[in-house]
């Protein structure tokens, strides 16, 4: 590791000490809008309310507790937001290229398991042609509200497991085909995005349609993506799909979080998309074991992350935090992206 890559490690893991709203970890979780260090000199801005003086003295406290840091300059940015009224702080996209491969068994069990860690989070079913959130998270028959903000009718997000939710499984009839073009689709996005009153979020994770059509493009493209979790099962099969999303995040400029292999075991294999992850130099986030019990939390509607099971949860557990220092290190190493607002 390097001498500077260590130092950041090291700037991270001081800012990660500091409480914020009662909850550690508060500065690590994506908080970090920006990040240099040169010669014992440390900046950076922090996603944070205006009234957070004291959380910004805690961080110079910690940041100067580091032997090898002799000046910090700390600035306060508010939240982009990615639409008028919903200030959310980062969007992550959980996306395959094939379907079949547990994406969105990875998707509900990142969102719920960032939850349970105390952030504010949402989930965005933007698998237009198959939403299966409702069903994966025990709220089939669920509707959303409509509230008014600010003078503007709007869908309040469904709630379950100490997320907001929103899906096209909960607006259009269970069973019925959604037999969309591509200018319909980009008109239910642009709804979910500005006709839901998805109020402040740490995180917004958004689980793709399997593959690069118009849904993935769509996001990529018109959305300010804070990072993209690929997902796909270790045998070779698999992996050419989800090649092929690894390299549309790549030619939109969407950062990498990394790559889950999801299904390992003696079914699959094990290892494949470990090695792939090594060989395209993307951060290996975990492994997600073949399991029976997985299917069936998801059949119940209960994630399996929240599983008073610990070795049917923990796989997910890890995931979520190596996920959260993805995002972390993606914040400090990069300047947010400016968030676009999807045109009608």
């Amino acid at each position: 590791m390097s001498d500077r890559r260590q130092r950041t490690d090291e700037i991270l893991a001081a800012l990660k000490s500091v409480v914020l709203n009662g909850e550690a970890d508060g500065l690590a979780a994506g908080r970090i809008r920006s990040l240099t260090h040169c010669d014992g000199a440390v900046k950076a801005e922090l996603l944070l309310d205006a009234d957070s003086a004291a959380t910004v003295r805690a961080a110079e406290t910690a940041l100067k507790k580091l032997p090898w840091v002799r000046d910090v300059r700390l600035s306060v940015v508010e939240p982009i937001a990615p639409t008028d009224q919903s200030p959310i702080r980062n969007i992550i996209a959980v996306a395959s290229g094939k379907g079949g491969v547990g994406k969105s068994t990875v998707a509900v069990n990142l969102a719920a398991g960032l939850a349970a860690r105390g952030l504010a989070v949402g989930l965005l079913d933007a698998d237009i042609y198959g939403p299966s959130i409702p069903m994966m998270l025990g709220v089939r028959t669920a509707k959303p509200a409509v509230v008014t903000v600010n003078g503007k009718q709007m869908l309040a997000p469904v709630e379950a497991h100490g997320l907001k939710l929103m899906s096209m499984g909960f607006v259009v009839e269970e069973g019925k085909p959604v037999i969309w073009r591509g200018p319909m689709l980009h008109g239910a996005l642009r709804q979910f995005f500005q006709d839901v009153a998805w109020g402040e979020l740490d995180c917004l994770v958004v689980d793709l349609p399997p593959g690069t059509g118009d849904v993935a493009l769509t996001m990529t493209q018109t959305i300010s993506l804070s990072g993209a979790v690929v997902v796909s099962t270790p045998q070779q099969v698999a992996m050419l799909d989800a090649k092929k999303a690894l390299q549309m995040f790549r030619e939109t400029n969407v950062p990498v979080l990394g790559i889950v292999e999801n299904m390992s075991g003696s079914v699959f294999g094990t290892g494949g998309a470990l090695n792939w992850a090594e060989a395209e130099d993307v951060a290996p986030l975990g492994t997600i074991p073949l399991d029976a019990r997985t299917c069936g939390a998801g059949d119940e509607g209960v994630p399996a992350v929240l599983s008073k099971a610990e070795d049917l949860a923990r796989p997910f557990q890890k995931l979520v935090v190596a996920v959260e220092a993805a995002l972390a290190r993606r914040n400090a190493e990069q300047p947010a992206r400016r968030a676009l607002k999807l045109q009608s």
